[in-house]
């Protein structure tokens, strides 16, 4: 993205060298669509690492009362990400079945970012599905690279 956006603004100003300026075409819908893909399909992989920025009261709290309230969080969580990719697929297939593009130069198809919110959020509900799982049922996996518990030092 940086650089297709990057070239397209040198090719822009191409002008004030005395050249002819030519923008590339679709930068913006090209750009548009790979920021939805970018971060949509990253969610769940950061939150199996647990790489998200997370404040929780449970980190106050100790047995039950922390997994009570991680399973609460858990909930919460999933149940608005579930919420968008409902929503994402109505509107992914409306966009598909209508063939909606975004007007330009050339006619860049909308759908593809539309399909990817759908299945990041997807995946994010059934990461959260399964950290809600580790909450209720006592189990926890590796913790992520920047967890550290509290019985540890810290590096």
């Amino acid at each position: 993205m940086m650089v297709i956006g990057a070239a397209d603004v040198v090719m822009s100003n191409l002008d004030l060298l005395g050249l002819t300026a030519r923008p590339i075409p679709a930068t913006t819908e090209f750009t548009g669509t790979m920021m939805v893909v970018a971060i949509f399909f990253a969610l769940a992989l950061g939150q199996q690492q647990r790489r998200h920025i997370r404040i929780t009261l449970s980190r106050y709290a100790s047995g039950r009362t922390a997994r009570i309230l991680d399973a609460f969080r858990h909930i919460v969580h999933g149940t608005l990400y579930a919420l968008i990719a409902w929503f994402g697929w109505q509107v992914a297939g409306h966009s598909f079945s209508t063939g909606e593009f975004a007007a330009g130069l050339y006619d860049f198809p909308v759908w593809p970012a539309r399909l990817a919110l759908a299945l990041g959020a997807s995946l994010m509900v059934v990461q959260c599905i399964a950290d809600f799982g580790a909450a209720v049922f006592g189990w926890r996996d590796v913790p992520g690279p920047h967890e550290v518990s509290q019985d540890q030092p810290r590096p």
